[in-house]
């Protein structure tokens, strides 16, 4: 055989080996990457606490899945956005992070009018959206395959939660405070629901815009009416300023004030000062760590201790915290149980998970075909704010 010969026999089996190489070298290569979860939410809105407290959720479940090994063999690793709060922003975000090849799924923000708008671009480019707050009633309402789950509450059962407390006070002339968006009409369509079926509620609604700062005419219009109290959908800017102007009536004129849960994303107490104790002022949550006695909250409270190197009794919105620490959790078993990094494959697995411990609640099939919400009503208890600022369980006041 001439040298040639053999040099070309050579040539072609080292060819042959890296041809059968490849395959194996690109595996350990997408391997070594990341699973990255987006994140898309309102960093940049002065006063509101709620995304930070949502991507410190994510990063400590990310940390304590990791440590245990990660999924498939892949870590997980966080890829955050600032929209804002507004949709258009968080359009932009998402679709952006829907181009990187190793996002698995999009986390959102507090606020519904964002989310609404993010729900039907996940579904059209077949990308996870994980709401861990918003709570319009619309947002997981997409045709299928429905590619959006939430760990969440929602505005029918906040709104019926709201109205329970005031009937069970026999406070049933109601004033309605809603923000002109998607989140108010979505929350006033929730509570004329409820007042079809408990017809001694008599309700009237009181529309205001983002950025008001003017309510004690409402107020004024609300006490004429006959209002008893005060049922307030309102994030901590406007809540603030209805709670100061209610607090600065005349003692006898003040109305109780029963409230979603948006006052809860940013420094409510500090905002409000003084006046915060001179309102009778409940609010409806899901979970705080002040109402936690459970040694999965202890457990949590103590890594985030040593992670973020405060106590968690001084983060703000911990409800955003938790629902996106569990979230996380669940996306990473439907990972694991669809086997493989393939967004329709985990939206798939995420229908078909069977039961979690996490930090809200013991999750029995978290999501169905039909189903994408993963908390229920029972989550759901009325809050005050105590002398730190944080909020605590009625039934612990």
């Amino acid at each position: 055989m001439s040298n040639f010969a053999r040099r070309l026999r050579r040539q072609l089996r080292l060819g042959a080996l890296l041809a059968a190489l490849l395959p194996m070298l690109g595996a350990a290569a997408q391997t070594e990457r990341p699973i990255v979860v987006g994140l898309t939410a309102e960093f940049g809105m002065q006063g509101s606490h709620a995304a930070q407290s949502i991507e410190k959720g994510i990063l400590l479940a990310i940390d304590e899945i990791n440590a245990q090994g990660g999924v498939l063999g892949r870590k997980l690793a966080l890829e955050k956005r600032d929209d804002r709060g507004v949709p258009a922003r968080g359009i932009d975000n998402f679709i952006e992070l829907s181009t990187l090849p190793d996002v698995i799924a999009v986390f959102c923000g507090r606020f519904s009018p964002v989310a609404l708008e993010l729900a039907p671009v996940a579904n059209r480019l077949g990308t996870l959206l994980l709401d861990p707050w918003a709570a319009a009633n619309g947002i997981v309402q997409q045709p299928s395959p429905n590619y959006v789950f939430r760990l969440s509450l929602t505005d029918t059962w906040a709104m019926e939660a709201l109205l329970a407390h005031a009937s069970g006070r026999r406070l049933t002339n109601i004033a309605l405070f809603l923000p002109n968006t998607a989140w108010g009409r979505s929350s006033e369509a929730a509570a004329i629901a409820y007042g079809m079926v408990h017809p001694n509620l008599r309700q009237t609604s009181h529309w205001y815009n983002w950025g008001d700062t003017e309510f004690s005419t409402r107020l004024s219009q609300a006490r004429a009416q006959g209002a008893k109290a005060l049922v307030m959908v309102a994030n901590e800017a406007e809540g603030s300023l209805i709670v100061k102007q209610m607090a600065a009536l005349p003692a006898n004129q003040r109305l109780p004030i029963i409230s979603h849960w948006g006052i809860a994303g940013g420094d409510f107490a500090k905002m409000t000062g003084d006046a915060l104790k001179a309102v009778d002022l409940v609010v409806v949550q899901t979970f705080t760590f002040n109402s936690a006695r459970s040694a999965k909250a202890k457990a949590v409270a103590d890594s985030f201790r040593s992670k973020f190197g405060h106590d968690i009794v001084t983060l703000r919105g911990q409800v955003g915290f938790a629902h996106a620490y569990d979230l996380t959790y669940l996306l990473a078993a439907a990972i694991r149980k669809a086997g493989r990094s393939e967004r329709a494959a985990v939206r798939t697995a995420l229908e078909r998970l069977e039961s979690h411990d996490g930090l809200v609640r013991r999750y029995r099939r978290p999501f169905g075909a039909s189903d994408h919400e993963a908390l229920d009503p029972k989550q759901l208890f009325m809050a005050r704010f105590d002398a730190d600022g944080n909020l605590r369980a009625l039934a612990q006041d």
